[in-house]
């Protein structure tokens, strides 16, 4: 039997900590749980904040209400510095509501997406006013369609392919409105205060059409190496990382904006050029990166990978391992990449089996080989948002991954966690997955 949903009270705001890095986030808010067991079948229940009812069936009413009335306290942030839309919580909250839809069709999420899809867009460094943090120059010289990785001191500003990151999450908006024609010529709810597009469809083609532009001027003439298609950094006066390999997080975050957008331009069947290109270029990424995959076996017996952060770099940490995971499974689940179950269910052993299966004081390995270092690579006592993809995979180890985050208090206050648990949740009930 469910329980009452708990009023809500005290929410905290996540933008007020913003990830300038990789790294975990600490935002936590107290909760009271109890451990499903046998599949999943009792109720975890958190006393404010984001809910998680239950671990089998659809997603509840209560569940819905409480993410919806969370998700109000979650603001834009007031500028586009540090990557804030591409590790930080803004990007991560586009990717939650983009779920929570996709679940539940409740239009006030899209539209609460839709808001910071538009803070997004607006806060571009071409678009933005000086006193919005905009108009910086960039290392190229010029005043970029970027979101500078760099804080708002360091000049030239600084930005790469980790741009791909944003596009991806106003283009998955722009899918998710593509794929519901019911709604397209239906007034946005958020109104359309920045001029992007008075109906749902119009500001899809916005996004999408801004998304084509940033590729154009930024992603594809530097850093899509013509003799091949793959991702590299370009030399001299970008500084960073000059003439290498792009590493595979940021990697996927160019192919997850490209796999998004070829699906926006086929349900429009428009763009025929531009979609053999992305297909292209994600392609030929995709098999660079199954290429760098190392065979390994768990102590469980399991097939699993082991692989590097970049092309002649040291062994990937879970943190970054995690974009991967994110990439890998969109390749995959998009059905165009030649990414099989095959190929994706190792990543998924890998980390149910290694990652979650060392742990020290509490803190699963920080690295997919089961070691631990510092920094990027010292490790976590939750699961990221991200891994529940690999969930998706791993099917068995749901209830794993969903037990670990509500023991760790993630469920109130992190609405990438529970965003995509409870899609996952519902993905599952829809093809009546049980175990």
């Amino acid at each position: 039997m469910k329980k009452k949903l708990i009023l809500l009270g005290g929410l905290a705001m996540l933008c007020g900590h913003v990830l300038t890095s990789c790294k975990k986030t600490t935002t936590d808010t107290t909760q009271t749980t109890t451990t499903p067991t046998g599949g999943g079948t009792t109720t975890p229940v958190t006393n404010k904040g984001m809910i998680v009812e239950s671990l089998t069936g659809s997603i509840t009413v209560s569940e819905i209400l409480a993410f919806k009335t969370y998700m109000q306290t979650v603001a834009a942030p007031t500028d586009n510095d540090q990557n804030v839309w591409v590790f930080g919580n803004p990007g991560k909250a586009i990717e939650a509501c983009g779920l929570m839809y996709e679940a539940t069709g409740d239009i006030a999420i899209l539209d609460r997406m839709i808001y910071y899809c538009d803070a997004a867009l607006s806060g571009r460094n071409d678009l933005a006013s000086v006193t919005n943090g905009g108009q910086r120059k960039l290392w190229t010289g010029s005043i970029e369609p970027v979101w500078p990785s760099s804080d708002a001191a360091t000049i030239p500003a600084g930005a790469g392919v980790e741009q791909g990151d944003v596009l991806s999450h106003m283009v998955f908006c722009a899918k998710l409105i593509l794929q519901k024609p019911a709604i397209w010529n239906t007034a946005v709810g958020i109104g359309d205060a920045k001029g992007y597009g008075a109906t749902y469809k119009a500001r899809a083609l916005k996004y999408i059409e801004q998304a084509d532009y940033v590729n154009d001027v930024w992603i594809l003439p530097r850093f899509v190496r013509a003799s091949d298609n793959k991702l590299y950094f370009p030399g001299a006066p970008n500084t960073y990382k000059p003439n290498d390999a792009a590493p595979w997080n940021q990697l996927f975050m160019v192919t997850n904006s490209m796999i998004r957008l070829v699906q926006c331009h086929l349900i429009l069947n428009d763009a025929p050029t531009r979609v053999t290109k992305y297909d292209a270029i994600v392609q030929a990424n995709v098999d660079w990166f199954k290429a760098n995959l190392t065979t390994v076996t768990s102590k469980l017996g399991t097939a699993c990978y082991n692989w590097k952060y970049a092309i002649g770099g040291s062994v990937e940490d879970t943190n970054h391992a995690a974009y991967d995971a994110e990439g890998f499974w969109l390749a995959y689940n998009s059905g165009r990449y030649n990414v099989s179950l095959d190929d994706i269910k190792p990543m998924a052993n890998t980390y149910f089996d290694i990652v979650l299966t060392t742990v020290t004081n509490g803190i699963y390995a920080g690295k997919v080989d089961a070691t631990t270092g510092t920094g990027n690579a010292d490790g976590d006592n939750y699961v990221r948002d991200e891994y529940y993809y690999l969930a998706d995979i791993r099917k068995d180890k749901y209830t794993t991954a969903a037990n670990i985050n509500i023991n760790a208090k993630k469920i109130a206050s992190s609405p990438q966690i529970t965003g995509r648990l409870l899609w996952l949740k519902n993905k599952r009930f829809l093809a009546g997955d049980h175990d």
